[in-house]
């Protein structure tokens, strides 16, 4: 189990350095009809990518990237051959920034495929080819290999795109669906566009439609209306920033019946091994749904992946009939060497925030235990129940007061049980 524990502290250190810098830095949201109006747009598979390295005392936060891509389809159509392979200059980040504080570049991997707006060249035989800019998020759009099922062909970059975006949302896989949702959810504008498209190839009862609301509702964040108030085009406060959205024209699509309620459930869940968090905060608007309660009961017992981060939601929103399933997988994970960071930390909060004393008492002498033990288990176990707002912390932040080894540079697990107590301290004041 790899050693993350006492990296922790400094993380929240960094995160908060990071956060003040990604709010310091201007950032801006590429338009649709902007990418629309791009000399030439090719729907391309990303074969190779490389990236120079940062040079030794730059101030650029950027670097120059290559990558080598197989053109499925292009407009104008005539820009390109099927399967011709370009090469692409672009920036990216340097190896290893995670983009926390920006700035917004494309992120491109071998194996996707990606609506790529480039600008003229006038030397493509010896020259690569470049995005229209180089920054600025929702620069490049998600879309698949196969071609776009529409009778007509685009007369301009505007249905191009138009019909890229569709297809993925039509024919995508569940991740290549979610990847869309993701940039659909920022482009309200095109919404009727693409309803027109989506209910020339979807019947009224076709469970797509709860598909796509899925892979939206997964995605977003908080705070959030409930499904209902989506659905209505409106906020909790009575607003309309969702009216007029893709996402509130898909639920109206399928409306309030218990069958559309249950089959959004199903393709929810299964969603939990991409997006475990939407989907819980989502499903906590249902959390005593029969259906949902069944469903969940046997991705625990079959360790469903995300399952258990899902069911610690609805155990937040007052579902108890999931709690005795979700204390044993728990316990699973625990005792699980390579159990995945993502369920280890579910099983913490489980029992941290709902289970029984006797549960609480069993995973703190699991900390006790490994203390000298096993440094790394240790860690993992301390980590993921601390900085929170459960009172049972206390018992792990004593067992860390009277731990005075260094667990990073100058760094004692004293120090960060003592940092602990003192935000336990002015969050009650």
């Amino acid at each position: 189990m790899a050693a993350r524990g006492c990296y922790l502290f400094a993380g929240v250190c960094l995160l908060s350095c990071a956060v003040s810098l990604a709010w310091a830095y201007p950032s801006s949201s590429w338009p649709f009809e902007k990418l629309a109006e791009a000399p030439v747009i090719a729907t391309c598979v990303v074969q190779a990518t490389s990236r120079d390295s940062l040079s030794a005392g730059s101030s650029r936060r950027v670097v120059p990237a290559h990558a080598t891509a197989r053109v499925l389809r292009s407009f104008p159509r005539s820009a390109f051959s099927q399967d011709q392979r370009i090469r692409l200059d672009y920036e990216a980040l340097p190896e290893g920034d995670s983009g926390m504080s920006g700035p917004d570049v494309p992120h491109l991997r071998p194996g996707d495929t990606v609506v790529l707006p480039l600008k003229l060249n006038t030397k493509p035989n010896s020259a690569p080819w470049r995005l229209i800019a180089d920054e600025g998020a929702s620069l490049i759009i998600p879309a698949i290999v196969r071609d776009p099922a529409f009778a007509s062909s685009p007369e301009d970059g505007r249905t191009f795109l138009l019909h890229e975006i569709a297809s993925t949302l039509i024919a995508g896989t569940r991740r290549e669906l979610f990847a869309e949702a993701g940039y659909v959810a920022g482009q309200k504008a095109i919404a009727p566009d693409l309803m027109k498209l989506l209910r020339l190839k979807l019947t009224a009862a076709d469970d797509r439609w709860s598909m796509i609301a899925a892979a939206f509702l997964s995605g977003m964040g908080v705070p959030r209306p409930t499904v209902a108030d989506l659905r209505a085009g409106k906020d909790a406060n009575g607003g309309d920033f969702f009216s007029g959205s893709l996402l509130t024209a898909v639920l109206q699509r399928i409306g309030p019946s218990q069958r559309a309620k249950d089959t959004l459930i199903d393709h929810l869940l299964v969603n939990s091994d991409i997006a475990s968090w939407g989907v819980g905060v989502t499903l906590s608007e249902f959390a005593q749904e029969p259906r949902l309660t069944r469903e969940l009961r046997k991705m625990l017992k079959a360790r469903r992946p995300g399952a258990l981060s899902v069911v610690y939601r609805l155990l937040s929103a007052g579902q108890k009939d999931l709690l005795d399933d979700a204390t044993t997988l728990s316990f699973y994970y625990l005792s699980t060497p390579d159990a995945s960071p993502s369920e280890f930390q579910a099983a913490c909060w489980v029992i941290r925030d709902f289970g029984t004393d006797e549960h609480f008492g069993r995973l703190l002498a699991e900390i006790r235990r490994n203390q000298y033990r096993d440094q790394h288990h240790y860690d993992e176990l301390w980590r993921n129940i601390i900085w929170s707002d459960n009172d049972r912390e206390r018992a792990v932040l004593d067992v860390l007061l009277k731990d005075d080894r260094i667990c990073q540079a100058n760094l004692r697990y004293s120090d960060i049980a003592r940092g602990e107590l003192t935000r336990i301290q002015k969050r009650k004041q």
